[in-house]
């Protein structure tokens, strides 16, 4: 039996890479729709498999940053009529007022992993206030960086480079040393 464990193993490593990856073999659909009622903003995503809707499934929604994507409330699971719905913050800020909203189906047993986008212009357009642009500050570009800034990296600097001239220096004066000793 000893002799047979390795190959015992890999058969039953395949049958179970072929188990998992046939557990999700149904593929899903969602839908984005978008609604103002009231003062809140509503976003439903109808999951539809085959051209029919899918219920108890869970969808994250999240909104597009710079990094990475935002999550939006916690996951919901779809209903009977296959729709989630959210409610979308109304202070998420943005340069031109649109979002990219995101709604993902993620880890379900049956459905694979699907991801549907849409762009709404329900964000808090955000306006910087660039009065001291021309000051001398920590968050600065280079040439408006602090003078202490910039004297502290030149010594700095000065230093590393003043210590590298010293060393080789001396490295030629012990050769010439040693030259002087042999004669």
């Amino acid at each position: 039996m000893e002799k047979y464990r390795y190959f015992m193993t890999t058969c039953l490593l395949i049958l179970f890479a072929i188990t998992i990856s046939n557990a999700q073999d149904k593929v899903a659909k969602i839908t984005l729709t978008f609604e103002k009622a009231d003062s809140l903003y509503i976003c439903k995503a109808l999951v539809t498999s085959e051209g029919q809707p899918v219920s108890e499934v869970p969808v994250n929604l999240s909104v597009k940053r710079l990094f990475s994507n935002l999550p939006i409330g916690e996951e919901v699971a779809t209903d009977s009529t296959g729709v989630a719905s959210f409610e979308i913050p109304q202070d998420i800020p943005s340069r031109n007022g649109k979002l990219i909203i995101f709604a993902k189906i993620a880890d379900d047993e049956n459905y694979m992993n699907t991801e549907a986008r849409a762009e709404v212009n329900w964000g808090k357009i955000v306006v910087s206030d660039n009065s001291n642009v021309q000051e001398r500050s920590i968050s600065a570009g280079r040439d408006e960086a602090p003078i202490y800034f910039i004297v502290s990296s030149l010594l700095a600097i000065g230093l590393v480079w003043g210590y590298l001239i010293y060393s080789v220096i001396q490295v030629f004066r012990i050769k010439r040393l040693g030259t002087e000793y042999k004669n």
